[in-house]
């Protein structure tokens, strides 16, 4: 098989991909209904902030009981990352 051969069935071979695919799911925005039982996105968005007000609680609750002054503990806050997500505690 010579180039010219393979990237013009490439070629064709994409362009039937793209004719068949329609829209790309992945990239269509939906807005979360927080009344549905249902949706599993949603369900899983509210438990993550819900997991993330804990976790701030705890590290607040943490922080006060070793005596640190309000501008350490403003710094620390500020610092804290979700270690599941990555995102900063304080939005």
């Amino acid at each position: 098989m010579n180039r010219r051969r393979f990237l013009s069935s490439t070629m064709l071979g994409g362009a039937a991909l793209v004719g068949f695919a329609g829209t790309a799911r992945a990239f269509n925005m939906q807005t979360c209904n927080t009344a549905a039982q249902g949706d599993t996105a949603c369900g899983e968005l509210q438990d993550h902030y819900r997991l993330h007000k804990q976790m701030l609680a705890d590290l607040k609750r943490k922080l006060d009981a070793q005596g640190l002054t309000p501008e350490q503990e403003q710094v620390i806050l500020a610092k804290a990352v979700c270690p599941i997500c990555g995102m900063p505690l304080i939005g």
